[in-house]
């Protein structure tokens, strides 16, 4: 009997133009937490389709318990005993958190082959309550769960079929910190009664909080396998992805931001959701913005350029108040959002990268009359911005949904860095991302801002506030409680602040 519950040999898989995967080795023991890293298109979510029957191998061999197996399909892996949880889930809204459990392999009975819902709502909620969830019931339409609730569906589905290896794909990107506690819980839970973990997540602490051993991968190949000690560092996570350390990748400040205001909101309210909010923006400035889940950061942020409403307030570009507080007047002002939600709010997935680009910049690309494309003027346009901020792969005819979510960023970038704006609203820019990805967009945010641009940049992640910004503000319960300036930053300080412990006096 093998030591390993999975072992993946010489894996490769080619697209056209792209060898996505290259002799690549991965093993998993059972009862192990054996996290997988790497930057966006390192190889990561191939390797997993191919081991869920989504994509088949062009050259190796996988083998679950030491026999060679052929996974062709989703429903192969699943009868082999593995739970693939994806970062977006597979279910179905409208059915019962039991139906999803069980969809495709229904309790039936009677000589007919009725469906059997009693039981699989009582089974149902068995698995809910071995995972810690004995406030749901398995009659509560997916729908109504939030999602992390859904992602307990994902990990019931797995329970159920009793895998013997489960994925988890970037498990905690959209959760709060004690919905991430919950579900470490969860999988430390699995470990101990012998499933096999694989944990795929561009958060370094949460690495070395969790496995025991690490896989890098790099341009489709595998950097090296480290077991998981008090030793072992950001720093050795980081060169193992992408081959510089984590201090490279925080662009030196070679600008102070002038004196200049170039956008100011003056006691901006929303009745429940913000109150009371000032905020100037200095030429050349990236002023960030941080908060804990719920303080209202978002909701502030879209109000500024009208997506959402206020009940009182001013807004100030230049120094000229905004009459009207819409997103065409905001642009027209030069200020643009870049959201939070990326896939659902800023692009449109399904349509060509080319397209979004062109979208907002249609006068830019047609011909002197104004309504005809210029065929001429567009592939130079996209071709210059595609160039401009190095998005990859140089393919502006590929749907946006098959970009890297760092390249999907620079698209949205894009399209709004050719209205030539003077101020650039970035709310999580780097979420999802890998750290080579991040570093891109960091320098891209440098480069802006010595060109003359201002940015705010609202971000859950501490270490990239005091890496890139000029001045931080701290947001509390729909308030903005404290400030601090570049010579100021300090984690632990700004961490007070955000749980409302004011460090600065008024």
């Amino acid at each position: 009997m093998s030591e390993y519950v999975l072992e993946m040999k010489g894996i490769g898989k080619d697209f056209p133009g792209v060898r996505a995967l290259d002799d690549v080795s991965f093993n998993l023991k059972p009862g192990e937490i054996h996290c997988l890293i790497g930057e966006n298109g390192a190889g990561k979510s191939t390797l997993i389709k191919c081991l869920g029957g989504l994509h088949m191998p062009d050259q190796g061999d996988i083998y679950i318990d030491g026999e060679k197996v052929v996974i062709d399909t989703a429903k192969v892996s699943k009868d082999h005993g593995i739970g693939v949880i994806y970062q977006e889930f597979n279910l179905v809204p409208g059915f019962t958190i039991a139906e999803n459990i069980y969809l495709g392999r229904e309790y039936t009975k009677g000589k007919i082959k009725r469906i059997d819902r009693e039981k699989m709502f009582k089974d149902a909620d068995e698995i809910l309550k071995s995972l810690g969830q004995e406030h749901l019931t398995s009659k509560i339409r997916v729908y109504q769960l939030t999602i992390s609730q859904q992602q307990m569906v994902e990990i019931s589905k797995a329970v159920s079929n009793k895998s013997k290896v489960i994925v988890f794909d970037e498990p905690t990107a959209v959760l709060t910190q004690k919905e991430t506690d919950l579900l470490f819980e969860i999988i430390k839970k699995l470990k101990a009664e012998g499933t096999g973990i694989i944990y795929i997540t561009h958060r370094l602490d949460e690495v070395l909080m969790l496995a025991d051993r690490i896989t890098g991968l790099r341009d489709g190949k595998v950097t090296g396998t480290i077991d998981n000690s008090p030793s072992v560092t950001k720093d050795d996570l980081v060169a193992m992805m992408v081959g510089r350390k984590l201090e490279a990748f925080y662009p030196e400040r070679r600008i102070t931001p002038s004196e200049q205001v170039v956008f100011e909101a003056k006691d901006f309210n929303l009745k429940g959701v913000f109150q009371d909010v000032n905020l100037k923006l200095h030429k050349g400035e990236i002023l960030g913005i941080c908060g804990l889940v719920g303080a209202g950061r978002t909701e502030t942020m879209k109000s500024f350029v009208g997506v959402m409403p206020h009940d009182t307030g001013e807004l100030f570009i230049d120094g000229e108040k905004i009459h009207h507080i819409t997103p065409y007047e905001l642009i027209k002002h030069g200020t643009v959002l870049l959201p939070e939600d990326r896939k659902n709010e800023g692009l449109s997935l399904a349509q060509k990268a080319s397209t979004n680009l062109c979208i907002p910049n249609f006068d830019q690309i047609t011909k002197k009359n104004g309504w005809i494309i210029d065929h001429k003027k567009e592939k130079e346009f996209v071709d210059k911005y595609f160039n401009l901020l190095m998005v990859k792969p140089q393919l502006p005819d590929r749907l946006a949904m098959h970009f890297s979510g760092g390249n999907q960023q620079k698209l949205i970038i894009a399209k709004w860095m050719a209205r030539n704006p003077h101020v650039l609203i970035m709310d999580e820019p780097t979420r999802g991302i890998d750290v080579g990805a991040k570093a891109e967009i960091y320098n891209i945010m440098n480069d802006l801002t010595e060109k003359g641009m201002s940015i705010i940049m609202v971000s859950s992640e501490m270490a990239e506030l005091i890496g890139v910004c000029d001045r931080i503000m701290v947001m509390y319960e729909g308030q903005f409680v404290d400030e601090f300036t570049r010579d100021e930053f300090d984690e632990h300080q700004i961490a007070r602040a955000q749980s409302g412990i004011r460090v600065h006096a008024n």
